[in-house]
């Protein structure tokens, strides 16, 4: 660990020593107000691939930046790659994302380290699932992120919370959705697949009148699963307005509805040996065709953006939801003992309800200063989150335990409906709630020192206060914080070679403060040293970036097996030690031609259990991170309006060391068909997993859950209109 901070330390050293003594220009001219970045005001062409390449972010520093000069690993993901992958759900883009991995459900394993918060156009607030602050069940849900209303997706690499407060040292996800345009444009959309697939959305938007723009958009989709008795339907519905007062100053406003339904769910793995072999066909399921999970979600988000003649730049964010998930569904409880005549699963029922009402608000202010021939970019920013959360759950008993009413099922010949669930009886559990807020206040620097040299200094304080009642009442207040320090040489104007050094908080989970569940907890914290080199190539057409990393993070909580001192809390925690992850990531994103696009990566990532109150699990790797990874995208246009693609995503082992349990590596090979017929009509077929490889995506928490199947083969044909683009 300390070797690790002398290694970042003597590189920024030598950086400043080569570079930061080189004459200083002469001095700029007082720096003018900018206009705002203007709105969409042209439609993109169809047979062109420029749609690909995005060299700008706000994400890492809250002011516009081009990812050359940023002094941490961010990556940029438009909608033409979503568009060109026919891909609906988030974690189907990590495969282009190195150091991220799929994890269970909604959760994602980023350089090593498993989380679940995201954010929407920077500002807090998911609508499928979050649960403020708590390190297993934050964003919990089975709903995965949908991409259909996504103008881009942004990765930004390592601890974030010196601008974004609590969070998991691996990373950060930003969706940024789609906005109004300044010409009339629109996009018809209908697609079939494998599984019963069938997907409609319309998306329209334009100018009313000279100031104001809207958009409107619907998607829907309705299709089985693989999984024996499972299947979807997402309705989804959005409005946004934005309002011109003058090329300075505009507002805008979104509203979304999201309507869920997932049949058979919520689906859990198959059963496997330690080894990591299913025990039985990848189709299985533990649920019955009466099991169900339906979600509600509803947000409003509203925007200010003004740039001040003073040269003060000033953006506000609102935004606020509203979510409700019913969750009824057969937990698989373990296996009894084989027979001659088989091997039967135990199952209890369960039927949860979550809901929670978010609301954040968040605002900075930034301004170039010039002090001598210095530049200063200075950020000051606030923001304060609510969240009001409320869990009922009741549940019913397998046949294997006294009292139990719910009925094994056969893992080779299972038997569905041989009970209505309907007929359990339920034993309630008292209902939990929780009142979380989380107040923060940044402030960050910028520093040009010359053409060559820049450094970022950023900062920020975090106030948590929550209150939460699971049979007794809790109130629990805290302080942390959290910094970043990095450096950015450029020894010419294509290459920059960056360093940085930061800190991470993670908050406990609010419902496991209570003395019952062994709390209160202090807060969980990281810190990274990272290197790397950024370059652009072929007369910036290709963008490839180098980084190195190590993490360690400190004072990790994991589940009580004996759930608290009562032995009745199931939100029972351990501040069971450390952990550490070091590795190396790749990534090559541009046109190796005017027809041929490529984004490819590569992982080494190394992780251990470095402290841990069971002896056995010290030296054992994180869940779910496989320790090589390899990505690949590719579109090459052989015809004006015809193209192929290819996707591979290779992933090597992983192991689930408090599970016991482990999922092979895998290859997994995609292929694409493109014809553009004119500006407004094209089709596309894809073929995903063309070998049909049987596979684990990720393995769970325990063996009786097993590890989660990957997708067989399955066929996509996509037909998109667009009726203004004559």
């Amino acid at each position: 660990m300390p070797g690790s901070r002398n290694i970042l330390s003597v590189s920024l050293l030598s950086c400043i020593t080569a570079f930061a003594q080189q004459a200083a220009p002469p001095p700029a001219p007082a720096p003018t107000p900018t206009p705002l970045p203007k709105l969409s005001t042209t439609v993109a062409v169809v047979d062109s691939l420029k749609e690909y390449h995005l060299d700008e972010t706000s994400l890492a520093t809250k002011t516009p930046v081009k990812l050359l000069d940023l002094p941490q690993s961010v990556q940029v993901y438009p909608n033409q790659l979503i568009e060109d992958r026919a891909i609906l759900e988030g974690n189907e883009l990590f495969r282009n994302v190195s150091g991220l991995n799929q994890s269970t459900y909604s959760a994602m394993v980023f350089r090593g380290f498993t989380q679940r918060e995201i954010l929407y156009n920077g500002a807090r607030g998911n609508p499928f699932g979050s649960l403020d602050g708590d390190v297993n069940n934050a964003g919990f849900s089975t709903s995965q992120i949908r991409l259909t209303n996504i103008q881009r997706v942004e990765v930004l690499k390592g601890p974030t919370s010196a601008l974004y407060g609590a969070g998991e040292p691996g990373g950060l996800i930003n969706y940024v959705t789609k906005q109004p345009k300044e010409v009339l444009d629109g996009e018809l959309q209908v697609r079939f697949g494998s599984f019963g697939q069938k997907y409609a959305s319309g998306d329209f938007s334009g100018p009313l009148g000279k100031r104001l723009l809207a958009r409107g958009a619907f998607y829907f989709e309705d299709r089985d699963s693989f999984r024996v008795n499972s299947g979807a339907r997402n309705s989804d519905g959005v409005l946004n307005l934005t309002y011109k007062v003058n090329d300075r100053h505009r507002f805008s406003g979104e509203a979304e509805y999201l309507d869920q339904t997932l049949d058979g769910q919520r689906t859990r793995g198959i059963p496997v040996t330690a080894a990591g072999s299913f025990l039985t066909y990848i189709q299985w399921s533990a649920n019955e065709p009466t099991d169900k999970i339906r979600m509600l979600g509803r947000v409003l988000q509203l925007r200010g953006e003004h740039n001040f003649a003073s040269g003060w730049d000033v953006g506000y964010t609102f935004r606020y939801l509203e979510y409700e998930n019913n969750d009824k569904y057969h937990e698989p409880r373990g296996l009894n003992a084989a027979t001659a005549a088989g091997q039967t699963m135990r199952r209890e029922y369960r039927n949860f309800f979550r809901s929670n009402d978010d609301w954040s608000i968040m605002a900075n202010a930034s301004r170039q200063v010039k002090t001598g021939s210095v530049t200063h970019k200075v950020v000051v920013g606030a923001e304060r989150f609510d969240q009001d959360h409320a869990f009922r759950s009741a549940r019913a008993r397998e046949t294997e335990v006294a009292g139990g009413q719910v009925p094994a099922l056969d893992l080779f010949q299972p038997v569905y409906r041989a009970v209505d669930p309907a007929a359990y009886r339920l034993s309630a559990f008292p209902v939990a709630t929780g009142q979380t807020s989380r107040t923060g206040v940044y402030g960050q620097d910028q520093i040009i020192l010359n053409r060559y040299v820049q450094a970022l200094i950023s900062g920020r304080v975090n106030r948590y206060n929550d209150k939460c009642f699971s049979g007794v009442a809790l109130r629990y207040q805290d302080t942390a914080l959290s910094g970043r320090a990095a450096l950015v040489v450029k020894p010419v104007e294509h290459i920059s070679l960056y360093g940085n050094f930061a800190t991470s908080v993670t908050r406990a989970p609010l419902f496991s403060q209570a003395p019952s569940a062994n709390g209160p907890f202090q807060p969980e914290t990281g810190w990274q040293g990272e290197t790397g080199v950024k370059s652009e190539w072929l007369n910036r057409r290709i963008f490839l970036t180098g980084a190195f990393f190590h993490i360690n993070k400190a004072n990790i909580l994991r589940p009580d097996p004996v759930m608290g001192p009562q032995g009745t809390n199931v939100n029972a925690l351990l501040a069971v030690g450390q952990a550490r992850s070091r590795g190396v990531e790749l990534n090559l994103e541009g046109f190796l031609t005017s027809r041929w696009y490529v984004t490819a990566n590569y992982a080494f990532v190394s992780t251990e259990i470095t402290k841990d109150n069971t002896a056995a699990l010290l030296g054992k790797p994180l869940a779910n991170e496989p320790r090589h990874t390899v990505g690949l995208f590719s579109r090459y246009n052989f015809l004006k309006r015809t193209g192929v693609s290819l996707g591979l995503e290779n992933v090597s082992e992983r192991r689930e060391p408090f599970a016991g349990i482990r999922a092979d590596g895998y290859l997994v090979a995609d292929v694409g068909l493109y014809q553009e017929f004119n500006n407004w009509s094209r089709l596309q077929f894809q073929v995903t997993n063309v070998a049909n490889s049987t596979y684990s995506v990720s393995s769970l928490f325990a063996g009786r859950v097993g590890n989660m199947p990957g997708q067989p083969r399955a066929f996509i044909l996509t037909l998109t209109v667009n009726p203004f683009r004559h």
